[in-house]
């Protein structure tokens, strides 16, 4: 009985050991199947912001070329989901099926600054990271035929005619609102804000006369200042710009200004898998090098600046806790 009993028990542990062998094997199996059929059908992209903005061209160019690395010869369509400075997109995008089928384009501000002022369902760190697509700083322009040619002429004026000067942004709360609204407050001044649906429709507005001045990105003024018809007044970035040199760089000449950049970047619903998280990396990678987009991008004066998942959740982790405590040393939330 008791070699029965030892062979029945080595049995029943070989019979276990070979079945855990086997689990695990189809736990990898499904696993390769699944990173395998994605994507089985199109995959849909949303930005907050209008179309001709910044953000809607580089994400457009971006998914053009990062397509053509997509398994399955799927695709991704872009579509625009106005709101809430891009946070009614974002929102969107948050309470999505977490399967990789609608993703988002994301800036600094829909993803960064809005959750500082309490009004959005999610947070910043509440998505899974794709991958980082471009960077770049924010300017103030006026038109080519405005009374002020320097940014020191500029401030005179405000200082002298507090809530006189209007400019537009693409939308309240967005970063370049919160770039000029933190420069009101380094420099004790008043200026009236004008919040659009994106920067294309204030640049629109600019050159219309409806406003005075705009805050945009960097490349969202090139074309118009090749063409003489809008002038840089001051660079709010965070870096440098050598295209505008002859504008002040107000992180190094205002003191207590700390510099707002705005970024672009591509996330997925919390609890994307993983295998797909790496599948979409792969191909925003290696569409992010393709000559074509370099070039296209270079026509806007900007170019990649491609970030990991891993790299972009590290950069949106600091950039939180820094927009937050820049906030509310402006006195724009608590």
């Amino acid at each position: 009985m008791m070699k029965i009993g030892r062979r029945v028990l080595s049995s029943i542990a070989l019979l276990a050991f070979v079945s855990s062998i086997s689990v695990g094997c189809a736990k990898t199996n499904t696993s390769a199947k699944a990173e395998m059929d994605y994507p089985k059908k199109p995959i849909e992209m949303t930005v907050g912001f209008a179309a001709g903005g910044m953000a809607d061209i580089v994400t457009r160019l971006s998914v053009e070329a990062a397509g053509k690395h997509l398994p399955n010869k799927q695709s991704i369509v872009v579509s625009n989901k106005l709101g809430a400075s891009g946070s009614v997109q974002l929102a969107e995008v948050f309470q999505q099926k977490p399967d990789g089928y609608k993703l988002g384009s994301v800036t600094t501000g829909n993803l960064i600054i809005q959750p500082n002022f309490g009004n959005t369902p999610y947070k910043s760190n509440d998505f899974e990271p794709v991958a980082l697509l471009n960077t770049a700083p924010n300017v103030l322009v006026v038109k080519s035929d405005a009374p002020w040619k320097t940014y020191k002429e500029w401030l005179e004026y405000v200082k002298k005619n507090p809530s006189k000067f209007t400019y537009g942004t693409a939308g309240t709360g967005d970063t370049k609102h919160v770039a000029m609204e933190t420069l009101n407050v380094t420099k004790n001044i008043k200026t009236k804000h004008v919040g659009f649906e994106g920067s294309a429709q204030s640049i629109t507005a600019l050159m219309g006369g409806h406003i005075m001045g705009a805050v945009v990105g960097l490349q969202e003024a090139m074309p118009l200042t090749q063409s003489g018809k809008i002038r840089v007044l001051a660079n709010l970035g965070s870096s440098k710009a050598d295209a505008y040199k002859d504008a002040p760089f107000l992180k190094e000449t205002e003191q207590g200004f700390p510099g707002f950049d705005t970024f672009t970047g591509i996330l997925a619903p919390k609890n994307t898998p993983k295998e797909v998280i790496k599948i979409l990396d792969e191909a925003f990678k290696k569409g992010l090098k393709d000559p074509k987009l370099i070039e296209e991008l270079k026509k806007i004066g900007t170019e990649p600046t491609y970030a990991g998942p891993e790299e972009f959740k590290k950069i949106i982790k600091t950039s939180a806790k820094t927009s937050e405590e820049i906030m509310k040393k402006a006195g724009l939330t608590k």
